[in-house]
């Protein structure tokens, strides 16, 4: 979904009214995990509507947005602030300068996308936070015991699109985010949230 089709500026508000209500505790938790480790300025990878990098801002957290979909961009430019800045681009290639940031988020990202790409979006993010700068990727991590949040997931990303919900599969029986660690800095923090459906990862660049 990269151009501004009818098509993609619907799917764009009902991302806005369905899925960004459904992650704000997510998104809160990213914006305090990002202060407590001291991150001023972050660039969110797959922003989407901009929801996280809204809440960045009002932490006082310089954000910037990025996001394949022109639909996606334009939404986020038109909820605003003007102070955060969005860029139209891809996770497997940044525009940005290698150390540009002291933070990059990967949240609910990379299970969309086949293992080698996976792979080259944590490269990417790695290459724009600068040395002692923090990589935080919040992913599901599939629960010891079947519940009800994991069978929401399930119903949403099924939703999402056969090629979409083919690679939360793959994601899954690899590991979930366990499946992706080994491609990080070194790990100095994580902890599950929702029925321990869902993981954050704080990890810390050299």
């Amino acid at each position: 979904m990269n151009d501004f089709s009818t098509y993609g500026r619907v799917s764009a508000r009902v991302y806005s009214w369905l899925i960004d209500p459904l992650l704000s505790s997510l998104r809160r938790e990213i914006t305090a995990t990002c202060l407590a480790h001291g991150v001023t300025d972050v660039i969110d990878i797959a922003c989407a509507t901009g929801e996280q990098c809204r809440d960045l801002q009002r932490a006082g957290i310089v954000a910037t947005g990025i996001d394949l979909s022109g639909a996606m961009i334009e939404r986020a430019r038109k909820i605003g602030p003007p102070e955060i800045r969005y860029v139209q681009g891809s996770a497997l290639s940044l525009p940005f300068p290698t150390e540009s940031f002291t933070g990059a988020i990967l949240s609910l990202c990379l299970h969309e996308h086949p293992a080698h790409e996976r792979e080259r979006m944590i490269s990417e993010a790695v290459r724009v936070v600068r040395p002692g700068g923090a990589v935080i990727a919040a992913e599901y991590s599939p629960p010891g015991r079947i519940n009800r949040t994991w069978v929401l997931i399930q119903v949403i990303e099924r939703l999402a699109g056969h090629e979409h919900f083919y690679n939360f599969r793959k994601f899954i029986q690899a590991g979930g985010i366990e499946s992706v660690v080994r491609y990080l800095p070194p790990v100095t923090e994580q902890r599950s949230l929702f029925q321990r459906t869902v993981k954050i990862i704080v990890a810390k660049k050299g």
